[in-house]
């Protein structure tokens, strides 16, 4: 058990910045990485298999091509019409027909990482049109990530995001203090860094 890897989900996983960090570190072993843009999937992909010796159905099943707002068929596959329009011929059809928790099965998920697009809290954005932040549906994309912390259960989760989240408050409410609520409705403390 002393050389056990931990396992790790990565969401928003872009190209996998914080994927490849935790596996240079020889410590982590990655379960599923979820992107929505197909160039970043295929870039991940390729990654795993020409750096970390994954099998090309491996990296298929592992890297999953989908909008995350669909968490609930994210996690439990069975995907809608929708969905299979959208992303069937760029996924592994265990990931369509049973999802993340398919894939994982009775694995114990250790870490959940990611960050969520951070358009919508840039304060350069911000500058430009007040308006437009405000509707940005990014705002809520925490929402999807909460939901698959709180379905996993692991025991420390890693959500990064730029400090114009800090202040960003759409609809008049801090979104720090929705993700608080939500976290601690889900039982997980949580610990702010900032960077000084």
């Amino acid at each position: 058990m002393k050389n056990k890897k931990l396992t790790i989900i990565d969401l928003f996983t872009s190209c996998g910045g914080l994927t490849e960090g935790f596996l240079k570190s020889g410590k982590y072993k990655g379960l599923a990485h979820v992107e929505w843009e197909l160039p970043m999937v295929r870039t991940l992909r390729s990654r795993l298999e020409k750096k970390w010796n994954h099998s090309k159905n491996t990296a298929l099943k592992r890297v999953i091509h989908f909008d995350i707002q669909r968490t609930d068929e994210l996690l439990n596959g069975n995907w809608s019409d929708l969905s299979l329009n959208s992303f069937s011929e760029t996924n592994h059809a265990s990931i369509i027909k049973n999802g993340l928790k398919g894939l994982v099965r009775n694995t114990k998920v250790d870490l959940v990482v990611g960050g969520p697009p951070c358009q919508a809290y840039s304060m350069a954005r911000r500058s430009h049109s007040n308006k437009l932040v405000k509707d940005d549906y990014r705002n809520y994309l925490f929402e999807s990530f909460i939901k698959v912390v709180d379905e996993f259960r692991p025991s420390v989760f890693v959500f990064e995001n730029v400090e114009g989240m800090l202040s960003a408050a759409p609809g008049g409410r801090k979104v720090t203090d929705r993700i608080f609520e939500a976290f601690d409705n889900c039982r997980y403390d949580i610990y702010l860094y900032q960077k000084n």
